[in-house]
């Protein structure tokens, strides 16, 4: 027996509609085609001109005739524009469904929800969602969340549907995608948080109705298809910055006052130890926006502090209750140990995002480098590094920068001259050891072995597999090269090792050479070339130029000895049946990294020489040529 019309409660859908697709006729007319009897629809267009809008609104109500249209009031964000459902819909006895305008609900979502919500007496319910093309994959059955903001799915990525996430249950957090909630709570709570766009804004509002004490449940006999191609849609924004600045955000206005100085201390430590599991993993963007997000809260302290005293008034349940539903640990250091992780294949037509096994090997080959440099550089580390060749002691930073200001060369006999501008590197470098130049160049020595070794492992992720990557790393940092040099005091050579690895990956990042598709690329990897946009590019391209900058200001033949490998690295790579297009961004940028090296040593490159860049000659004779030595 169906449900009469007056004892339904009210349901309003709110939907927050942004430059809709051709998917938008499905989603409409899932909505229309909805078996709950008392539903009406508030569809919120974001900004657009007027023509935009009456095509949107005539598209809609040529499927929902009773729809009601209106414009939203900012495009700043998801949770912003559907909180304009507080002021054109009055009364709280009824229910919000909010959605995106990339789903797909099945006829009975809205119906199975609704009564979920009064069966559980929950305040929120999610549905099971689905990929939008493969019903059959799970996407999202809620979430949890760990105690630094970090959400945990429970679905696997590709998991198959087989009934097994079927259970009704409570959860942190249901996603923003598509969710039922009391409208006298939403009310209650203020809607979702002003201040966060376009993520996080699902997580802060199921947080804060913990706090209330409502229960947050997903019915997963509710299915829900849902597009989820948020960076798609908005490539214009900085989808990984804004994920973990309103991520430590929530974590500092949601956390109790009793727990708010540890829990910092915590976020401080746990994403210092995201930026070197990061480095080792693959991952160091996400750690270095978790280190962004978590720096830029000292400049948001005031609304933050203002945030909390709003939201004050809303806890009705103790704080242990709360960190009882949450997950222990660290969900994203969890994830880091996990059998499995991901990575991006080009192949000859597209690009693709495989699972793949995670492997233990590069944090143990990393581990092994680092301690064979710690041991073997003991008495460096201990004693500081002996007068040696061209070890010799660092001046003082002041009279570093103060001899770089002035126009005579103290070098010799002296002359008047423009410095060499590793003088204020030097100088201003050394802020990483409070000043202290013998400790700062025993950081550089030892340092620059392990930045080449970096450099040369950021290199061979080219290669799709492991295996392949930690042989690059052993070969590179296994030559006896680096004993020799540090035995003759060669800084140069030095500079050169570190710098030499880090200019060939910026320059094939900035040329499009990318890890190949292991199942499409047969032979070699020449198959893996995808457009990185002109924004990679450029950042590729800056990166490659400061480097050669910085190393020229140290070592003027660093220019000449790029610009040689660069030119070889192109030719090799025609030579391997790459692209030409390849080879010529190759050369291309190593041309524009070399003149731009030139010009960031302004005004000291003026007075460069060959002898400043080939070195002086050799005292004595030169020796026999190579074509006597047979005589001899």
């Amino acid at each position: 027996m169906e449900t009469d019309l007056p004892l339904a409660p009210s349901i309003v859908s709110v939907m927050v509609v942004h430059e809709p697709g051709d998917w938008f006729d499905a989603t409409l007319a899932s909505l229309a085609a909805q078996d709950y009897p008392n539903l009406r629809t508030l569809f919120l267009v974001t900004p657009s001109d007027d023509a935009e809008f009456a095509a949107i609104t005539d598209r809609i109500r040529s499927v929902i005739p009773s729809a009601f249209v209106r414009h939203a009031p900012t495009n700043d964000g998801f949770g912003v524009a559907a909180n304009e459902v507080l002021r054109l819909v009055e009364g709280d006895n009824g229910l919000f469904l909010v959605c995106h305008d990339d789903v797909a609900l099945a006829p009975n979502a809205v119906r199975v929800m609704a009564s979920e919500l009064f069966r559980s007496n929950a305040g929120l319910v999610g549905p099971k969602l689905v990929e939008w093309d493969n019903p059959r994959v799970l996407q999202h059955v809620g979430l949890g969340l760990d105690r630094f903001g970090e959400v945990d799915s429970p679905i696997d990525e590709g998991e198959v549907d087989q009934e097994q996430h079927d259970a009704v249950r409570d959860v942190f957090v249901v996603p923003s995608a598509c969710f039922l909630m009391r409208a006298d709570l939403f009310r209650t709570l203020g809607g979702f948080d002003p201040q966060i766009s376009f993520h996080g804004d699902d997580v802060d509002l199921c947080w804060r109705a913990h706090h209330t004490g409502a229960r947050v449940i997903v019915a997963p006999d509710a299915v829900v298809r849902h597009r989820e191609q948020l960076v798609v849609r908005r490539p214009d924004l900085a989808h990984r910055t804004l994920e973990a600045r309103h991520r430590v955000r929530t974590v500092a206005t949601l956390t109790g006052a009793s727990r708010l100085l540890g829990r910092s201390v915590q976020l401080v430590l746990l994403t210092l130890a995201e930026l070197v599991v990061g480095l080792f993993t693959g991952r160091f963007g996400e750690a270095a926006a978790s280190l962004r997000g978590l720096v830029g809260l000292l400049g948001r302290t005031p609304r933050i502090v203002t945030r909390r005293r709003q939201i004050r008034a809303q806890r009705a349940v103790p704080e242990r209750e709360v960190l009882g539903l949450q997950n222990r640990g660290s969900a994203r250091l969890t994830s880091y140990l996990r059998g499995r992780d991901t990575a991006t294949f080009v192949g000859e037509q597209t690009t693709v995002r495989r699972w793949r096994q995670a492997s233990f090997g590069p944090p143990l080959a990393w581990f092994v480098f680092v301690l064979a440099v710690l041991i073997g550089g003991r008495n460096l580390i201990r004693h500081g590094v002996p007068p040696v060749g061209e070890f010799l002691p660092f001046p003082s930073a002041g009279d570093l920068w103060s001899a770089y200001g002035s126009s005579f060369d103290p070098r010799g006999f002296g002359a008047t001259a423009a410095n060499p501008t590793g003088w204020v590197a030097t100088a201003v470098l050394s802020v990483v050891a409070w000043f202290r130049m013998p400790l700062f160049q025993t950081m550089s020595v030892v340092g620059l072995y392990l930045l080449g070794g970096l450099g040369a492992w950021r290199l061979a992720t080219v290669f799709p597999a492991n295996r392949a990557r930690i042989a690059g790393l052993v070969v590179y940092v296994g030559t006896p090269l680096v004993p020799g040099l540090l035995q003759t005091g060669d800084l140069s050579g030095l500079i050169w090792y570190a710098a030499l690895p880090w200019l060939v990956h910026e320059t094939r990042l900035a040329a499009g050479l990318a890890t190949a598709d292991p199942f499409t690329a047969t032979f070699d990897l020449t198959d893996g070339v995808a457009d990185p946009g002109w924004r990679a590019r450029v950042r590729a391209l800056a990166l490659a130029a400061l480097i050669t900058g910085t190393a020229a200001a140290f070592v003027p033949a660093t220019l000449v000895l790029w610009f040689a490998a660069g030119v070889l690295v192109a030719l090799a790579t025609l030579l391997a049946g790459g692209s030409w297009r390849v080879a010529a961004w190759i050369a291309a940028c190593t041309a524009v990294t070399s003149v731009t090296g030139v010009l960031l040593n302004l005004p000291w490159a003026l007075d460069w020489s060959w002898e400043t860049i080939a070195g002086p000659p050799r005292a004595g004779g030169p020796g026999p040529a190579l074509a006597h030595v047979g005589a001899l």
